[in-house]
């Protein structure tokens, strides 16, 4: 596996609320106070495709990514320009996030193929 195969692919989001922190600093005896809005405000999300040459593609939504965006992000932006392997671009690189799950996004190992066995059969007729 050589870099220039690799594409990685990882959602972030943020709001006005990402930079606040749980613990902060006051002198000692003091207790620190932070004082912020209850309200909550708008969550933007970003679906950036990485390759060894820098971000290749990206989707900015507001709110969160389910499944079906993830999909469509794949299909229309990322599978486009991949190459098969072991060509440039042709091995994505995931994160077990529970929007990369759905069964069109995942492939049986190749153990599991049910040609697997008639085309080690064929090679093997012809090889020997």
């Amino acid at each position: 596996m050589e870099a220039h195969q690799l594409i990685f692919i990882d959602e972030s989001a943020a709001n006005e609320r990402t930079s606040h922190r749980k613990y902060g600093w006051a002198p000692r005896g003091e207790t620190p106070i932070l004082y912020e809005s209850i309200k909550r405000s708008e969550r933007w999300s970003i679906l950036p495709a990485y390759g060894c040459g820098g971000m290749l593609n990206w989707d900015i939504i507001q709110g969160s990514f389910t499944t079906e965006l993830f999909v469509q992000f794949i299909e229309n932006k990322v599978l486009p320009m991949c190459t098969p392997y072991p060509g440039s671009r042709s091995i994505i690189v995931l994160d077990n996030a529970p929007i990369h799950k759905d069964k069109v996004c995942n492939l049986p190992p190749p153990s599991l193929h049910p040609l697997r066995s008639y085309i080690y059969a064929l090679d093997y007729t012809t090889n020997h």
